[in-house]
């Protein structure tokens, strides 16, 4: 009897043994595991680039966990093959170089099918596996991984081994792991060359507004405009029409004064641009001795001072209605310039003239062209700016042109043009 429970104590002491020796193997697989699973993550700190952080993972994933092959694929940018990017072992006899690189199509061999499924795969005997693509030799053993990014495969981590059923489900798990942490990696590096590209484009197409601004401010002031100021005051002067003279000296000198002091801003307050309207229209009408009657008019509900809109973004219609629509026809000509808020943080510019209508204008516009007269190009820089302002700002443009008629007559144009930003008030 006493010898029965010696041996049920020593059994005991045996499976206790046994046990803790199960524990202690668990737990140091586990330290180990995430010893190297912490290696590859500090392994990547520094590496900013995508083919640096390929190369990094395929090298560890032979000196840290013994494999004989591994290779990184990536999908070209149709998506519709994967390209070998990185390569350890007999694919890279030369450093950072692969050898005989080949490209595999979507759903193609097991590394074709694992990025359709998005499921990694252990295949213990390639040779009985129909999927199987002999790369630079045959090799029995392969353990495919799929690299994912927003969701969607974006590559493969593809490794092979001489010996049959060589991989297991804990290779499985840290190549998983490995490929998750090749993935983070990815999505930062990629974020940030996204961030780059698109500080470059900004950064030009600040450029392009502030190259465009003194374009604009060049056909504002223009030789030919300039010209036809002075003349006007040369004109008033020797005829002795001194207070005409004097107006059109004080318009002259405001509408250039405010129009420099703006020429660097890409938005300023609706009361500054009617301001510089004003001017500008005052100087026309004096040119054209006073022939048209113009109005600027605001919605009792917008504060001038609140709004901000792209400086003289509306000169050059104004232009187009005073000289070829007004000042062709006979008669009566006017000219009103109306701002309304036809809902939250809306402007709309309504610029409505009775003369001629675009049709005939077009018409005198093409006969006046062959004559090598002057042409403005105040209406391509103005849609030049429109589309910059989109592309930079939190700002939308519509322009809408309606030809107008009076019993089936031309009666003029309305313009009208809306501007939504969310930072109006």
């Amino acid at each position: 009897m006493p010898q029965a429970i010696y041996i049920i104590i020593l059994a005991t002491l045996l499976l206790i043994i046994a046990a803790l020796g199960v524990m202690f193997f668990r737990v140091r697989r586990q330290y180990k595991t995430q010893a190297t699973i912490n290696y590859f993550t500090t392994s990547l700190f520094g590496k900013n680039r995508v083919d640096e952080i390929l190369w990094d993972i395929a090298k560890n994933c032979i000196s840290q966990l013994q494999f004989e092959d591994c290779v990184i694929y990536l999908f070209d940018e149709q998506g519709s093959k994967l390209v070998q990017k990185a390569a350890y072992g007999a694919k890279n006899p030369e450093k950072f170089e692969i050898l005989n690189p080949i490209e595999i199509p979507l759903g193609t061999g097991i590394v074709g099918s694992v990025a359709l499924s998005g499921k990694s795969e252990i295949i213990h005997d390639t040779s009985q596996d129909k999927r199987y693509i002999v790369d630079d030799q045959q090799r029995y053993s392969e353990l495919t991984v799929p690299i994912f990014y927003e969701g969607k495969v974006i590559g493969i981590i593809d490794s092979e081994h001489h010996k049959k059923h060589f991989y297991t489900e804990h290779h499985r798990f840290i190549l998983e792991q490995i490929a998750a942490i090749c993935s983070a990696k990815l999505a930062k590096t990629f974020a940030e060359t996204k961030a780059n590209l698109q500080d470059i484009e900004v950064q030009k197409l600040h450029k392009q507004l502030a190259e465009l601004r003194l374009i604009t401010l060049k056909s504002q002031v223009n030789p030919h405009f300039l010209f036809n100021c002075l003349n006007g005051i040369y004109n008033c002067i020797i005829q002795e029409q001194v207070d005409k003279a004097g107006a059109y000296v004080s318009h002259f000198a405001k509408l250039l004064r405010t129009v420099l002091m703006h020429a660097e801003k890409n938005f300023i307050s609706l009361q500054e641009e009617n301001e510089m309207i004003e001017y500008y229209l005052g100087l026309e009408s004096l040119r054209a001795d006073n022939n048209f009657q113009y109005e600027i008019k605001l919605a009792d509900n917008i504060d001038p001072h609140t709004f901000y809109v792209p400086g003289m973004l509306i000169q050059p219609f104004l232009e187009n209605a005073i000289w070829h629509g007004l000042m062709n026809k006979e008669g009566d000509r006017r000219l009103k310039v109306l701002w309304l808020q036809p809902e939250d943080n809306t402007l709309l510019c309504e610029i409505t003239d009775n003369g001629i209508g675009r049709k005939l204008a077009g018409q005198n516009r093409t006969q006046t062209l062959k004559h090598d007269a002057y042409k403005s190009k105040g209406m391509m820089l103005c849609m030049e700016r429109v589309e910059l302002y989109k592309s930079l700002f939190n700002t939308d443009f519509s322009i809408e042109i309606e030809d107008l008629y009076n019993d089936e007559m031309p009666a003029g144009t309305k313009v009208s043009i809306k501007i939504c930003r969310n930072d109006f008030e």
